[in-house]
């Protein structure tokens, strides 16, 4: 029989070969599947780019990685889900500057800041818009544009793909930097837009290069631009709007990857790292193409600063259009 005195006796060195002993290790991560949340529907250019991104991670990270679409309400409904989820690096997301510039000033109960939320990984690709006309407008380039919106105000109807998205934004900061006088015309869409275009019945669009360049090689509506600061590498031709006189202007169009606020720093470098040498890849280059967008490498720090400088440009274009959330 153990005597009460002797199991007191020896509780205290248990206790102190307890405290040496190092506190039970943590799994690393990632010890499991990951889940990518793209905030809009299978199919279209952001569910593309989101399962890209999925792709690049699952090889260097060596566990699946699935794609979860959460469309709805802008895509505030996915981007909120991500933004409650756990900080643990195993729910991430497409981001952009639609799901978390554009729509948390659009929506009133969007449930979410977009950026303050969020922590930012990593940026994946770019892409950029073009200014287009229909054929019968009599105007070659961006100051002939500037010179006819000004000589027959009120005239000029751009369509985008709806109140408060990129394309919107692009004609608000045009008219902000010529001084020039459009009236927006919001519909269901891009491409109905571009039917509209192509058929005279608008003006011009700022529409994104892959929706639209299809429809410029074959002669169906006239490019005046690209909007990109510098030449569009896929299609060197086009000048931009600001070579052609018009400063400053810049709205940059990015797809990314942002997860839950208070990721930590180990998780967010190694996924940074694995993204920038998979935008290395030839085949990964020529699938952005295709697609029309190009590689777009950062570190955290870059990205999370791109946002903050973004936030501020769309709410101040938000607030010219009068918008008001719905």
């Amino acid at each position: 029989m153990i005597r009460r005195r002797s199991v007191l006796a020896a509780l205290p060195a248990l206790g102190a070969a307890t405290l040496a002993m190092p506190a039970l290790a943590q799994p690393a991560w990632p010890s499991r599947q990951i889940r990518l949340v793209v905030p809009y529907p299978p199919g279209g250019a952001s569910d593309i780019a989101g399962r890209l991104q999925a792709q690049v991670l699952q090889e260097g990270l060596g566990v699946p990685v699935v794609v979860d679409n959460r469309a709805g309400a802008g895509g505030t409904i996915g981007t909120a889900h991500v933004a409650q989820s756990a900080p643990d690096g195993y729910v991430v997301m497409m981001a952009s500057p639609s799901s978390h510039l554009g729509a948390p000033l659009l929506f009133k109960n969007a449930g979410y800041e977009g950026v303050d939320d969020f922590t930012a990984i990593a940026t994946f690709a770019t892409g950029t818009a073009m200014v287009c006309v229909t054929n019968s407008l009599p105007v070659r380039n961006i100051q002939e544009l500037i010179a006819y919106a000004k000589a027959n105000p009120g005239r000029l109807n751009y369509g985008s793909a709806g109140a408060g998205g990129a394309n919107h934004m692009l004609g608000v900061l045009f008219m902000q930097r010529t001084g020039v006088e459009l009236t927006h015309v919001p519909y269901r869409g891009a491409a109905p837009a571009l039917a509209d275009l192509i058929a005279g019945n608008i003006q011009l669009v700022f529409d994104s290069f892959a929706g639209i360049i299809p429809a410029v090689r074959a002669g169906q509506v006239r490019a005046l631009a690209v909007t990109s600061p510098q030449r569009w590498p896929l299609a060197p031709e086009f000048p931009t709007v600001q070579e052609q006189g018009v400063p400053n202007y810049d709205l940059p169009s990015f797809s990314a990857i942002m997860g839950p606020k208070g990721i930590p720093e180990p998780i967010v470098a190694r996924m940074n790292r694995i993204i920038n040498e998979g935008l290395k890849n030839p085949d990964l280059i020529r699938r952005l193409e295709a697609n029309g967008n190009a590689p777009y490498p950062s570190t955290p720090a870059e990205f999370a600063a791109l946002m903050r400088a973004q936030r501020t440009t769309w709410k101040a274009l938000v607030e010219a259009t009068g918008l008001k959330p719905e």
